[in-house]
């Protein structure tokens, strides 16, 4: 059988002790009980009641590092990757600059080069005119 108990005294000391419970023959009806000390003592002395203002801050003092910022929009997910919301303002596309293809330039260098042929074939035409009415 085990037991604990703790004392106090004046003195603001706490004493705490395991025991076990040891039975023994005695020449009587009754055993013979003997406590048997078991474990760890301890005698815990209150030396300080109270605990000076500096000391008490500086003891429960968070380090910057350890407090937890508010963060607004982001999120983990199961695998505990980063998820964040990005807001932006619309865009208007047609305002961006855009960068063009290769294949649009080619396109446009083709109609270019449709231009000028029709430009000429019409020149000949207008010259094969004027030619006839004079």
């Amino acid at each position: 059988m085990l037991s604990a108990s703790s004392t106090f005294s004046s003195e603001a000391v706490v004493s705490t002790q395991s025991t076990g419970v040891n039975m023994k023959k005695s020449g009587s009806d009754a055993p013979h009980v003997e406590l048997v000390e078991i474990g760890v003592s301890l005698d815990l002395k209150l030396r300080r009641s109270t605990i000076e203002h500096e000391r008490r801050r500086h003891a429960l003092k968070v380090p910057r590092a350890a407090k937890i910022g508010k963060t607004k929009n982001i999120s983990h997910d199961m695998a505990g990757t980063k998820l964040a919301k990005v807001h932006m303002t619309k865009q208007d596309i047609n305002e961006m600059p855009q960068s063009k293809m290769k294949g649009s330039k080619r396109a446009s260098g083709e109609e270019k080069k449709k231009k000028s042929k029709k430009n000429k074939s019409e020149e000949k035409e207008e010259e094969a005119e004027s030619m006839d009415t004079s």
